[in-house]
């Protein structure tokens, strides 16, 4: 039996799990030892000839001479050594890339004392960081548990209990707006600062995106988007026909063995990774549009639309399905005693009656594949030119972001005008959403009366 108690206990298993592993995930590795090792002794020798870089750059040296010093001087076999310095250089690289990316450290001009200290500390710091989630993971697990605890001794009335189970329920919800308001300020707080080098204008209405060029870097972000809203407009053009279709076949057409085997294939498109839809946009439509139509390449605006549609299709189906479900019976029941078809009944009287749960079903299929990022990224051809053609490569505003986003230096032009993307990316998915509630809203059908 489940008691509150039990649950209690079971809190509090969790929570001494979770600390133990964060306690784990706390523990210096060994390449993180001779990393933090090396930035020691390279603090002692007092090199004061070498800038922030510099001295990241010795530390990185000193550390891969400590690692194949310390394997050769270890009694493994000569297989097992190569593999040590394999595995403990590319856990260093990893470090260095974490430090190197830490403004603290390479921020400002500083002596080479004071960088040493800071790469120190922003190793120690990456290993902190680590441990530091599971740790407040583990501490809102004690909390709660002790809070269970400490209620299943008092013996609580009916309305306070009922209080309680309410106020857990709106800080649930809270906590749910705060994450999403946190993310969005976020946001805007690592993408505005581009405004200071590109006006708004330039920015949304440019023509060129070079902005890894040294000399004259462009952020122009017009072609991006004109690609974003082709491949959507397209996509849309593919998957509402199909997803309503398929909606109306499987509502008001289909028998019910037929049913039961074409819902269950239609939501499976849903559980299919974008990676995976992808790749089969890459391997077998790619190829197949380049021998059909005879064009240079098959990774284009046209193929990233019919992958997306494939994506958008469940979405549009699932939500147009319940809304058709959803309309009162008697509105068919009086439409077919009144001497209309089926087919007829279907289109004058359900459909229009299920427009608000279709509409929105379409328009949130149409945000997800707005924001759809690895098939894109896959299968649209990553070119940032103004398409002319529906099978002209295409470069996306999610695609551009995953493509370039682990490349650009922290806090550099780059890095804001990728999150400026972001900006705009959020701002379009938000547009549809409000679309979205709108339409629900005012085509909200509440019984046959509001006909």
């Amino acid at each position: 039996m489940i008691t509150s108690r039990n649950i209690c206990l079971l809190l509090l298993i969790l929570a001494i799990l979770s600390g133990v592993y964060a306690y784990k995930l706390g523990v210096h590795t060994e390449a993180e030892q001779i990393f933090i090792s090396s930035a020691g002794k390279v603090e002692q020798r007092g090199d004061y000839s070498l800038s922030a870089s510099g001295a990241l750059k010795k530390v990185m040296m000193l550390s891969t001479h400590e690692v194949v010093e310390s394997t050769e001087e270890s009694i493994l076999s000569p297989a097992s050594k190569e593999l040590r310095v394999k595995e403990l250089n590319a856990e260093l690289n990893r470090i260095y890339a974490y430090v190197r990316t830490d403004p603290t450290v390479l921020g400002k001009k500083k002596t080479d004392v004071e960088a040493l200290k800071l790469i120190k500390i922003s190793a120690e710091e990456m290993v902190s960081s680590r441990s530091t989630g599971w740790y407040i993971f583990s501490g809102i697990l004690a909390g709660l548990g002790g809070i269970l605890f400490v209620l299943s001794f008092i013996s609580l009335g009916r309305r306070t209990t009922e209080r309680i189970i309410h106020s857990i329920f709106l800080i649930t919800a809270f906590t749910s707006i705060l994450v999403l308001f946190l993310i969005m300020i976020f946001l805007f707080v690592e993408g505005l600062p581009i405004f200071k080098h590109v006006s708004v204008s330039d920015f949304i209405f440019g023509h060129e995106w070079y902005p890894t060029d040294e000399d004259d870097p462009a952020f122009g972000i017009w072609p991006l988007i004109v690609g974003s809203g082709a491949v959507t407009a397209l996509s849309s053009l593919i998957a509402i026909p199909l997803g309503v279709m398929t909606a109306i076949y499987l509502a008001e057409i289909a028998p019910l063995k037929i049913r039961n085997i074409v819902k269950p294939a239609v939501e499976m498109l849903a559980a299919l990774p974008s990676v995976v839809i992808g790749f089969f946009g890459m391997v077998v439509v790619a190829p197949f549009l380049q021998d059909t139509f005879d064009i240079a390449v098959g990774l284009n605006l046209f193929n990233a639309s019919v992958m997306l549609a494939f994506m958008a299709v469940p979405t549009i189906t699932s939500i147009s399905e319940d809304a058709l479900y959803s309309v009162p019976p008697e509105l068919k029941e009086a439409s077919l005693a009144l001497g209309a078809t089926h087919w007829q009944s279907i289109y004058k009287v359900i459909v229009p009656a299920s427009l608000s749960g279709i509409s929105t079903g379409v328009i949130l299929g149409m945000a997800r594949s707005i924001g759809e990022t690895m098939v894109v990224l896959m299968v649209a051809g990553g070119a940032g030119l103004l398409p002319t053609s529906i099978f002209d490569p295409v470069r996306p505003m999610p695609a551009s972001i995953a493509a370039e986003m682990g490349e650009a230096p922290f806090h550099s032009d780059h890095y804001y005008a990728l999150f400026a993307i972001g900006m705009v990316l959020f701002l379009f998915t938000m547009a549809f959403n409000l679309i979205a509630d709108y339409v629900a809203h005012k085509y909200k059908q509440v019984g046959s009366a509001s006909l």
